[in-house]
């Protein structure tokens, strides 16, 4: 589902919501395994495409969240990381995407070959001011806790976040909302807050209305990620426009994982028209098999929106980056005034 048409691929674009664990090409998952001796399914690019991407709809988000197995295990070193970062930067660029926020999760993207965050954070500044540089972009890193991995993770990720937040322009909290509820994790996420750091939290992807209605009262985030089911209460629609939070919606990810029946019922327009700011995303893209072009055909030739629609999501996009704000407005002011 990859796009590059003109029409998409030549707008000038920001993506606030990008996992760089979802994000890892084909290639480099076959070169890492073979420079350090990992079993895959296959080292053929075509063949291992069948055990690591999703191209049909799954039962719900956990079968989705099992495929990353394969991407977990190939992140082995900081020189790694690195690169997984520079390629996705190299990917975006492509796509004419001048401003970016990519998340990952240190506890979980990390443990599994025992790696020092440290030193794969060097590595991730090393991609970022070598892309910056050649690409004339904007890039900001947001550390994400994940939920599956108890209180415990997410106080040490908040910690380690807050001890290099000139780095970082946020926290997310993600995985599971549904068994792992937002009062158990509310502490670290306001300690962030407490020390500069802006949130976003990953609400109301495959959770009713009630969760985003929580999330909201217990830290306040100032953005959400995907949100998408507010649209069955209105009383939380008004909540989140009330509050001037930002969703962070991905459609094609979200027909994927079950949380809607359909592509055509993706909830993006009605939102948008509702008066919420919400902003398009490619969420996963190597996972997937998107990218923000496809997002953008899917908001426009499925979903109905105008191309000046889709110019509003770019500009609630600019307006809620985590981003400083002298950086991302040269940008915009070059690019998208």
């Amino acid at each position: 589902m990859k796009n590059f048409e003109a029409r998409y691929n030549d707008l000038p674009k920001t993506e606030l919501h990008i996992h760089l664990e979802g994000a890892i090409r084909t290639q480099t998952i076959i070169d890492i395994a073979k420079e350090y001796d990992l079993k895959l399914p296959s080292y053929e690019a075509g063949e291992l495409d069948k055990h690591i991407k999703v191209y049909g709809q799954m039962r719900d988000l956990h079968a989705v969240l099992r495929a990353f197995d394969i991407f977990q295990n190939s992140i082995t070193s900081p020189g790694v990381i690195e690169r997984i970062a520079w390629e996705l930067f190299e990917d975006s660029a492509k796509q004419n995407i001048k401003l970016s926020e990519v998340r990952f999760s240190p506890d979980w993207a990390f443990h599994g070959h025992n790696l020092n965050w440290d030193a794969c954070l060097e590595g991730l500044l090393r991609a970022k001011q070598r892309a910056e540089r050649e690409f004339d972009m904007v890039i900001g890193y947001i550390a994400i806790t994940t939920r599956g991995m108890g209180p415990e993770s997410c106080v040490k990720t908040v910690d380690w976040a807050i001890r290099h937040k000139q780095h970082f322009i946020g926290i997310d909290l993600a995985d599971s909302e549904a068994l792992f509820p937002i009062k158990d994790f509310a502490k670290p996420i306001l300690k962030a807050r407490d020390h500069g750091l802006k949130v976003t939290i990953h609400s109301g992807e495959d959770t009713p209305a009630s969760y985003v209605v929580d999330t909201i009262r217990a830290v306040s985030p100032d953005r959400i990620g995907h949100g998408i089911h507010i649209i069955e209460d209105m009383k939380a629609v008004e909540l989140v426009k009330e509050r001037g939070i930002t969703l962070e919606v991905n459609s094609w990810s979200n027909y994927l994982t079950n949380a809607v029946r359909t592509i055509e019922e993706h909830p993006l327009k009605k939102l948008f028209d509702l008066g919420v700011r919400v902003t398009i995303n490619s969420d996963d893209p190597e996972v997937l098999e998107t990218n923000l072009n496809n997002e953008y055909r899917i908001a426009h030739e499925v979903l109905g929106m105008s191309m000046d629609d889709i110019a509003a999501c770019n500009r609630y996009a600019f307006e809620s980056s985590f981003l400083p704000a002298a950086d991302k407005k040269r940008i915009w002011d070059k690019y998208f005034a």
